[in-house]
């Protein structure tokens, strides 16, 4: 690989967006070369990654050629474009004097049915969640750098890598190591990559990431719409047991908060109607809608039988939002504390703060 690299490097400052002889050379490296050297070694990228299914891609632009080409490491599951997701790349900088290895992130996420931009903000968050787990993992090598220079100019694809890399092994053009000495680099990096999608599975909050039970509620849709292969891998992020002690402590929360307001009569109806808690204080009825998560809460799941409930009862309904709350996954079973209520009664729904993740749709057959 060190001469492919090294002759990659050298076409860089000819770079047209023409597809030059230098371009198509360069781009015959990048999608074919490269990438097949890279392919062959995916038996030992897969086990210091602990995964089966790492795949190897090139590109140097749809179209017009692209000032900063890559190849990239990742699993299609997790990040099925490099728009998305967590994976290794290497990098070659526009001035060709340098190329990374670079553990780095798409910049758009998932979210209410649709792909948005991460702003920068967003990037650097994730990137400081990625570095505090990998610093304990004991990370430390003089040639690391965390932060790249690909060297672009006002190239926006080259701010977005430059803001989305967490580590990177730096090499200089005139000091490229040789294949063995490369191999064992992207090894190693291939071992954060594997830790990166562990820890993006099993924790519930991530910067830039929907709340879990959003998340979860979208993939069980897609599920059941028969889109589930469109999901970008991991699964549930809660299983029952953890969504039943979230919900359950959330009506404890809420049915509190209604007996210090003085309701006397407070029945959990969660199971029978489409709302949670029925309280009562003399001629006074109150339908309440009960919403229990780990995130801060600025995003819950409603039904359409819900939404019909409160629609129909307002003024006489409420909405108890428990946000923040903290889940013990280490207890058997799972427990759920704190949290923070936010309490709206009446409750009117604005039909303007919702956004659809389904729809049923009449065929006519």
């Amino acid at each position: 690989m060190h001469s492919e690299f090294d002759e990659v490097l050298s076409l860089q400052p000819r770079w047209s967006s023409r597809n030059t002889p230098e371009m198509r050379r360069r781009g015959q490296l990048v999608r074919s070369t490269v990438a097949a050297h890279l392919r062959a070694e995916l038996p030992r990228l897969n086990e210091s990654a602990g995964r089966d299914d790492l795949a190897i891609e090139g590109r140097d632009g749809t179209g017009l050629k692209s000032v900063i080409p890559w190849v990239r490491v990742y699993s299609p599951t997790r990040s099925p474009k490099a728009t998305r997701g967590w994976y290794l790349v290497y990098l070659f900088s526009g001035d060709g004097e340098r190329m990374y290895l670079s553990l780095n992130q798409g910049t758009t996420v998932w979210g209410n049915g649709e792909f948005r931009q991460r702003p920068p903000q967003e990037l650097i968050d994730r990137v400081t969640w990625a570095r505090s787990f990998l610093d304990d993992l004991a990370v430390h090598d003089d040639r690391l750098v965390r932060d790249i220079d690909l060297g672009a100019g006002n190239s926006e694809l080259a701010r977005g890598y430059q803001l989305g890399n967490v580590l990177a092994f730096e090499y200089r053009r005139d000091r490229l190591p040789d294949d063995q000495a490369l191999l064992t680099d992207l090894r190693t990096a291939a071992h954060w990559l594997g830790e990166t999608y562990r820890r993006e599975t099993v924790e519930l909050e991530m910067p830039g990431e929907p709340p879990p039970d959003i998340v979860d509620a979208d993939l069980a849709t897609r599920q059941i719409a028969g889109r589930a292969r469109t999901a970008v891998g991991q699964g549930f992020k809660l299983d029952v047991r953890e969504r039943v002690a979230i919900e359950q402590h959330a009506v404890r929360v809420v049915t509190e908060h209604l007996n210090r307001l003085g309701f006397d009569y407070v029945r959990d109806v969660g199971a029978i109607d489409s709302y949670d808690l029925y309280a009562r204080n003399g001629p006074n009825q109150l339908r309440v809608e009960v919403k229990g998560t780990t995130s801060a809460g600025s995003e819950i799941i409603l039904t359409r039988a819900e939404l019909e409930v409160h629609r129909e009862e307002y003024p006489r309904n409420a909405l108890g939002i428990v946000h923040s709350i903290d889940l013990c996954r280490e207890t058997d079973p799972p427990t759920a504390s704190g949290g923070i209520l936010v309490w709206r009664c009446p409750w009117l729904v604005d039909d303007r703060a919702l956004r659809p993740i389904a729809y049923k749709y009449t065929t006519g057959l």
